[in-house]
């Protein structure tokens, strides 16, 4: 579950880290679930899971859930296939609202420490 939470959570972190969610971006989520061979290794229903399990963890307390995905993040960045689905999960966030708020950059740059990366590899 923790890789489904790393991945899932890097796309969240990032999607509310502007304060707002638009349905865009978890249909943006949900295609990049569907669509692409990054997140193959992945069952659907455990990101699906975890998805629920974020979304209501970060409507309960946003920093307690930013903190969880942080940690998940960092227990899966020895795996390469991995590190590939969190980046790319959180480069899919930036994209589903078709701009990027300071806000956003903020949280890759977190997203990248937590992978052991430069803050200006994402």
């Amino acid at each position: 579950m923790e890789a489904a939470i790393a991945v899932t959570g890097a796309f969240l972190l990032v999607a509310f880290s502007d304060g707002l969610y638009a349905p865009a971006e978890e249909c943006r989520f949900l295609s990049t679930l569907a669509n692409d061979p990054a997140l193959k290794m992945l069952r659907t229903e455990a990101l699906q899971d975890a998805y629920n399990i974020l979304m209501a963890e970060i409507e309960a307390d946003y920093d307690r859930a930013a903190a969880r995905i942080l940690q998940c993040i960092e227990g899966v960045k020895a795996d390469d296939a991995l590190v590939k689905a969190v980046t790319l999960a959180a480069r899919g966030a930036t994209v589903a609202d078709e701009k990027i708020a300071p806000q956003e950059e903020l949280a890759l740059k977190r997203i990248a420490r937590a992978l052991g990366k430069p803050e200006s590899a994402l």
